[in-house]
Order: C-alpha cells, then structure tokens, then sequence
C-alpha cells in the first residue's frame, strides 16, 4: 500500500479488483470515468451521472415502445421504470455498486445506475449502453437490440397513442444532454443543466427545425410543431436505429 500527496492510503491490488469488478459489469471504460464509476461521488461521477439520466431514458423508453406494455419488467411504462426509487431497487437487486468501500442510500444508488449508463456511453457508445441495459437492468432479447441499434423496429399496437412524441422528446433530450456534455469538458452538474435546458427550449428547437434541411425534407410543409419533429425522429430510430436518430436531434438543439 501507498499513500498519496492527500494522506489517503491507496492499495494497488483492492484497486485493481476494483476496476476488475466494474470492468466485468459495464465493459472497457475510458479511465475518466472508470474512476469516476470506482468512486461513486465528485464532480466526473455528476457529469456522467446528468449524461446518463438521458441516455438509459433513451433506451428504455425505445423498448418500451417496442416492446409494449406486456413487457415483465417495464410494463411499458418507461417513465416508472427510470424513477430513482425503482432504480434504487434495481441497484440493489443486481448488487450494483459492490465495488465501492462505502455503502450508497437508494438515492444514491439511483445516481449510480444513471451515471454507469454515461460510463458506457461516453466509453462505447451505443453499443455499450445497450449491452449494459441488457445486461444489468431490463432484458432485451438479441433481435430487441439489434433493432434498438439498427433499426427496422415498429411501434407496438398496444403502445400509448402518443408513443412516438414521447420517443422523439427522449432523442432530443438524449442529443442536448450529449452536446451539453461535449462543449463545456469542465462544467459541473449545474453548468451542464443550464447549457441543456437551452438546448431544449421550444423557441431554440423550433428555430434550430425552421432552418433544418432534414425537417423540410421529412415533414415537407413550412407548418410543424414540436410534435411533428418529434414524431418524426422516433420513426427514424424505428426504421434506421438509435444512432441515427440522436444524429438528426443533435442539430436541432445545439
């Protein structure tokens, strides 16, 4: 063991099984938020933690249009699945977290869940964010990810009327979270809230889809709403994937 310039005494091999331990639940991770995840709290673990909330929204909610409401795990509701009381309980049920030398409230094992799914996003992408979903909190058969990923998805009949605004208002928010992220690489939680709540104000989005080629292209009217658009990008994830559709969101709200 060794202390550092701090006074905390650092152990190499409990270190090392550490990151063994979160490598094993969430995959290779950028070492930034490898240690961001191995401690569980500061202002790396906030940032994945706002960028997460957005991107796991993403997924479930793109399975739970999917899939709809016969799901056992979901029911199709996805905005009861990602409150912070049901993924502290997912947490706990799955032991996720073990790796820390601290034991986490429910709350803040909530944060944890949100801030691995930024983890594997900012790590590896789509791919990764899926995989950890999959495997950690809500099955999805290989064909459901494939079609999450690549598309050629549909809506399922059973879905809420208003399933695809819904889907569309979660690519938005997954894309003004993603850019938030990127532009400012120091800000804190905070900062990055301020930054994507303007991202999504209407009148920023409506202007951003007023001078939008693919907006005029797809909706092929100059009168739309914020409905339209979104109905709009959850029919391209349906058809082309996730990517695809966090792709045409992305200049919409930056």
């Amino acid at each position: 063991m060794s202390t550092g310039s701090h006074g905390v005494v650092h152990d190499p091999v409990a270190e090392a099984a550490q990151r063994a331990q979160v490598r094993d639940r969430l995959g290779q991770l950028t070492p930034l938020a490898m240690e961001a995840i191995r401690a569980g709290r500061g202002r790396d673990f906030q940032r994945l933690e706002l960028i997460g909330d957005s991107i796991l929204e993403l997924v479930v909610h793109a399975h739970s249009v999917v899939h709809g409401p016969g799901c056992p795990h979901c029911a199709g509701r996805a905005d009861l699945f990602t409150t912070d009381a049901h993924l502290g309980e997912l947490a706990q049920e799955v032991s996720l977290g073990d790796w820390l030398d601290w034991s986490p409230s429910e709350h803040r094992l909530a944060d944890l869940v949100e801030a691995c799914a930024g983890a594997t996003w900012v790590s590896g992408g789509w791919t990764q964010v899926v995989a950890f979903v999959a495997g950690e909190l809500q099955p999805l058969s290989p064909d459901e990810r494939r079609r999450i990923l690549q598309g050629g998805a549909q809506v399922h009949p059973e879905a809420p009327a208003r399933a695809r605004e819904i889907l569309g208002a979660a690519i938005l928010e997954a894309a003004a979270s993603t850019a938030a992220y990127r532009r400012d690489p120091v800000g804190d939680e905070g900062d990055l809230s301020r930054i994507k709540a303007r991202m999504l104000s209407g009148e920023h989005v409506l202007g951003r889809c007023r001078e939008s080629r693919w907006v005029h292209r797809t909706l092929r009217t100059r009168r739309f709403d914020r409905d339209d658009v979104e109905r709009e990008l959850a029919n391209d994830l349906l058809e082309h994937g996730i990517a695809s559709a966090v792709t045409i969101a992305w200049p919409l709200t930056t």
